[in-house]
């Protein structure tokens, strides 16, 4: 399908919530392909910025601002695309667990770490922009889909895990740097977690696993190239790229020897 705007293909176009056509990923906001209904969008974000958007949520019943910080952190707004875009690519990251053959058999709580590796990273980097009154969904990617189904394959030697990202609208560069680096942060926590937990729980291997997945998909989405969170953190700031590649590092050691 072609972007109603600049007539760029797209496997997978992104369709406004407003005016209802398809644009490629670089029109994507009403901002940038002129939508003739700006005046909602600009309204929708200052009503969010201030977390009184949604009027099912009663943001009036906390009497001070933290209440309404906390509150605009975990709320979730998603849209049916999202949602199949994310099924679809969760699916196939369960099939790269799956295709573990290193291990006799799966366990159910082996691939549940696996998955939530994936899965938590994505909706840190959803529910930061969505704090910042941002639009934010993922969206599935066919070269990142094809990657990650090949990986699949239980011949495969090696494993990528790379369906998609979540598509932001920020244009703020401290806040969109803060969006990038949370993803991978979200993994050293869950891996040093697991790491610590291996200390007290030394039989249950799945934990070694949580650890030694986390650790990797950190470092991976950390290196400095590409649509990567890498980049976007290096670019941003070279000190904290720095600071969280070092942890990345020492958690990624730690887990495989």
């Amino acid at each position: 399908m072609r972007c109603d705007t600049c007539g760029l293909e797209e496997t997978i176009p992104f369709r406004c919530n407003y005016c209802r056509q398809s644009f490629c990923h670089l029109h994507r906001i009403p901002i940038n392909h002129s939508c003739p209904y700006i005046d909602k969008y600009v309204e929708k974000r200052r009503l969010m910025a201030k977390g009184n958007y949604d009027d099912s949520v009663p943001v009036s019943s906390f009497s001070n601002n933290v209440g309404r910080a906390l509150l605009r952190a975990i709320r979730i707004k998603s849209s049916k695309t999202e949602l199949l875009h994310l099924f679809v690519a969760t699916l196939l990251v369960t099939g790269v667990g799956l295709s573990f053959n290193h291990y006799r058999y799966i366990s159910w709580q082996f691939l549940a770490i696996f998955i939530s590796a994936f899965l938590v990273h994505e909706l840190a980097h959803k529910l930061l922009a969505q704090y910042y009154g941002t639009w934010a969904e993922f969206r599935a990617q066919l070269y990142g889909l094809l990657i990650t189904a090949i990986s699949a394959l239980p011949i495969m030697p090696f494993k990528f895990i790379a369906p998609g990202a979540v598509m932001v609208g920020l244009s703020d560069r401290n806040k969109f740097g803060r969006v990038a680096l949370v993803g991978p942060l979200t993994n050293l926590v869950m891996g040093f977690s697991f790491l610590i937990s291996t200390y007290i729980y030394p039989y249950h291997s799945y934990l070694y696993a949580g650890a030694s997945f986390n650790a990797w998909i950190a470092l991976f989405n950390l290196l400095p190239f590409g649509v990567l969170d890498g980049e976007k953190i290096f670019d941003w700031n070279k000190i904290a790229w720095g600071l969280t590649m070092a942890s990345t590092m020492v958690l990624f050691i730690a887990a495989y020897i």
